[in-house]
């Protein structure tokens, strides 16, 4: 039986509507009378943040002052992960259809993400057909109570903790967007598929050597079926 590890953000649901959302909400919280802000457009937005340009980048190019730079900075802190504002995240196209088809060839499906339990349980919520391919002994997530740290440093731990918790595969693959996904998939030797649907680019992505590159979850999950039938 194959095991699929998928992270939850960006294989599965896509953030881009959320961020740009609250990207364009700081910039009406900081906007001072007769200031000539102009904001991106979204398609700029995501483009820029799939390259990890800077929130003080950002700040820059959309008109604020380097004065006004850490106020922006901290209302993305404070705002990007709140529960009222993931109302604007969506399916992935294609990223239900190829979980429940893996679930359908008997492969072992779980998600491996991030996300604190509040913040699942509310994507959830959002999209309550992702409950039976995510089944609740097969969604590892981050207590609420955690402090938020970078990504690429927990993200191995997380996927550490789930391995310990579950029987070995021999057949063990990872999904993922991001350089924290491959750098965890990466210590626990496990391959990784690396996907352009979510927050990184290509570059980004094969700047930490992933054994592959598709662009969605359903790509990623026909290549693994292939793969493993050699």
């Amino acid at each position: 039986m194959v095991r699929l590890i998928s992270d939850f953000d960006g294989v599965v649901v896509d953030l881009s509507e959320r961020y740009y959302h609250v990207y364009r909400w700081r910039l009406t919280q900081l906007a001072q009378p007769g200031q000539a802000i102009a904001p991106l457009t979204k398609t700029e937005f995501w483009a820029l943040k799939r390259q990890k340009v800077s929130q003080r980048e950002l700040g820059l190019r959309s008109g604020l002052t380097e004065e006004q730079l850490p106020e922006f900075k901290q209302l993305r802190d404070d705002h990007a992960h709140r529960l009222e504002n993931m109302v604007h995240d969506r399916l992935i196209e294609g990223s239900l259809e190829a979980l429940t088809a893996a679930k359908t060839w008997g492969w072992e499906v779980m998600t491996v993400t991030m996300r604190r339990h509040s913040e699942l349980n509310q994507a959830l919520a959002l999209q309550p057909e992702l409950r039976a391919v995510f089944p609740g002994d097969r969604r590892f997530c981050i207590p609420d109570a955690a402090e938020r740290t970078q990504d690429i440093d927990q993200k191995p731990l997380l996927l550490g903790e789930t391995l310990a918790q579950l029987p070995p595969r021999e057949a063990t693959w990872m999904v993922g967007d991001t350089e924290a996904d491959i750098r965890a998939a990466q210590r626990h030797r496990i391959p990784v598929v690396a996907v352009l649907s979510g927050i990184r680019d290509r570059p980004r992505l094969e700047a930490h050597q992933p054994d592959f590159i598709v662009a969605n979850l359903w790509e990623a999950v026909q290549l693994i079926r292939e793969t493993v039938a050699r």
